[in-house]
């Protein structure tokens, strides 16, 4: 029994992974930089934005490196808009893989987001050595916690994945929303600013989000007992573990609907 479960993992895992290397593929090529695009897209969307702002901010902002503020803003919603906006029809985009037996829907999922993840990680890792020989970065104070809030973050981003996936398989509005609330999504997610620095009645509301939530806790990673942070692991476990349970159930009922042309 435990031999034949093993045996299934291992199958799983050369799916997946041959589910990866065909996304590259699809995606990159075989020619020019191939697979190092994967890492060079995000940083593409990254240094350059944050080489602007620090010309034009101050090196410090409230009390604190401005570059540190921004890097563990702008890596986080990349990572959310990424991770979301790759599964926007993927299961229609990708029906004829599931004639193959051993691809699950699951499986076409977790290759996509494993890939924009990887890719974030290593563009969160380049940037902060980036920053961090240029010397407007520190490394993180606490990095248990700055570790965990970026955990949550790529669980946020995965669950709200299986959602936006599901859905606009459901209708085409979704797939026109979504543009436009992943821009806006940076003014209230907590790229921007702390909890603390919100009034206390807006941010009791505002720490409902799990975004804020993973936001806190990558903050107190970065800049330690120097600022005052609101994360909470429990609460934040919680309510994406919910998030999650919804997203697979509607993955699983969004199949009923992909119609193969």
């Amino acid at each position: 029994m435990f031999r034949s479960f093993l045996k299934q993992i291992n199958l799983q895992r050369r799916v997946i992974g041959a589910l990866m290397i065909r996304e590259i593929y699809n995606r990159f090529g075989r020619e020019g930089l191939g697979f190092a695009w994967l890492i060079v897209e995000p940083l593409m969307f990254a240094i350059p934005v944050l080489l602007v702002w620090s010309f034009i901010r101050a090196k410090y902002e409230h009390g604190l490196l401005m570059i540190s503020l921004a890097v563990t803003g702008y890596l986080p919603v990349l990572l959310f808009r990424h991770v979301c906006g790759t599964m926007i029809m993927f299961i229609r985009s990708n029906a004829t893989v599931m004639y193959h037996r051993q691809v699950t829907l699951f499986d076409i999922f977790l290759a996509r987001a494993l890939l924009e993840i990887f890719a974030n990680i290593m563009a969160l890792i380049s940037t902060i050595t980036f920053f961090l020989i240029l010397g407007d970065m520190r490394l993180p104070a606490n990095l248990p916690m700055f570790y965990l809030g970026y955990f949550f973050t790529i669980w946020w981003s995965v669950s709200m994945a299986l959602l936006v996936g599901a859905l606009t398989e459901r209708s085409k509005i979704v797939e026109k929303i979504w543009p436009v609330y992943s821009y806006t999504y940076m003014i209230f997610s907590g790229f921007f600013f702390l909890a603390d620095w919100l009034p206390p009645k807006i941010r009791n509301v505002a720490l409902y989000q799990p975004s804020l939530q993973a936001y806190e806790m990558i903050r107190a990673g970065m800049f330690g007992n120097a600022i005052k942070t609101y994360g909470d692991p429990a609460y934040t476990s919680f309510v994406l573990a919910i998030l999650t349970i919804l997203g697979l159930w509607a993955m699983r009922e969004a199949r009923k609907y992909v119609i193969i042309e």
